[in-house]
């Protein structure tokens, strides 16, 4: 599953969806399951690239070496086309309970409610793959992986409870302010790899970079490769700053052909930004539940064959 900041749910694909975007995925049988118990609720989450309908339930997750009775689980019935080729079978939702489209606590807060961690926080590493992929990283449920990032954490409070959403007061490139920004906010997304922008924005950032529209269904910008004007990028949040270098924001996606990873929203009612792994590869990122609040440090990048073995939860 996705551990995702963008959404409060935890669902996966059930036994009895039977279209392709399910049978392409790991399915849970319920009927196997001596813990699982229906609420005969029907739930539906929709999602920017897709949706899913299913019946909520609920049932003891296992993560780590921790197990977890009476999570509330969105069981999908059916899912959209884009499902049929995504990696991951379900999705962990990290959000706030008034995210929750199944009117259920979020699966870590009935974990922090039941001290099953040991910190009311959780955080995430992403590893820098090679050519600008992604490569996996780290999650930490209940504590910090120290190992994993450098200097001082700078503390940004959130806006609101709901997102993990943060003040946005611009965005700089080559120290130069990116003109009319119209967005005033920004939601630090883990199940997101991109930086999704609404179009206006991603018009005049793609534009400062040299970029040109893909007019694609993904909101993509072209950009030269080979561009040795490559600029540092520095996001303005909550009165810090916290930049990232061309390899973050510029992804090969084919032979001699890149994109940049600030993408325009398919959304048209998308009115604040959506910062995602690009950025956070950039920055290591505790979410702190408790405190209603967010500190990014500098990441630090490791060898693949260095510690990787940290499991605590």
């Amino acid at each position: 599953v996705v551990f995702d900041t963008g959404s409060s749910d935890f669902w996966i694909p059930s036994i009895d969806c039977d279209s392709i975007a399910c049978t392409a995925h790991s399915r849970f049988n319920h009927s196997a399951s001596g813990s699982y118990v229906t609420s005969h609720l029907p739930f539906s989450l929709n999602y920017g690239t897709g949706g899913l309908i299913g019946q909520v339930g609920s049932d003891t997750f296992h993560v780590g070496n921790v197990s977890a009775p009476g999570l509330h689980v969105g069981v999908a019935t059916h899912m959209g086309r884009f499902f049929r080729t995504t990696q991951f079978d379900g999705v962990f939702g990290l959000g706030f309970p008034k995210l929750s489209r199944i009117q259920a606590d979020p699966p870590l807060y009935t974990m922090i409610q039941n001290g099953l961690l040991e910190k009311p926080i959780f955080s995430f590493w992403v590893r820098e793959g090679k050519n600008g992929q992604h490569a996996g990283g780290e999650v930490v449920l209940g504590g910090v992986n120290e190992k994993r990032f450098e200097g001082r954490a700078r503390t940004i409070p959130i806006v609101r409870k709901m997102y993990w959403e943060v003040e946005l007061n611009g965005l700089l490139i080559n120290d130069n302010q990116v003109p009319n920004i119209s967005s005033q906010t920004a939601i630090i997304d883990t199940g997101t790899a991109l930086i999704v922008l609404p179009a206006v924005d991603a018009d005049a950032v793609n534009q400062f970079l040299g970029a040109i529209p893909l007019f694609d269904e993904y909101g993509l910008y072209a950009i030269d490769c080979h561009n040795v004007n490559k600029p540092t990028i520095k996001f303005l949040l909550a009165g810090e700053t916290f930049a990232i270098s061309p390899n973050h924001y510029i992804l090969p996606v084919g032979k001699n052909r890149c994109v940049t990873a600030f993408a325009a929203s398919t959304t048209p009612d998308l009115s604040r930004w959506v910062i995602g792994t690009s950025f956070l590869r950039a920055w290591h990122t505790t979410f702190d539940v408790e405190n209603f609040e967010i500190r990014l440090a500098r990441a630090i990048q490791v060898d693949e064959s260095a510690d990787a073995s940290y499991t605590d939860v």
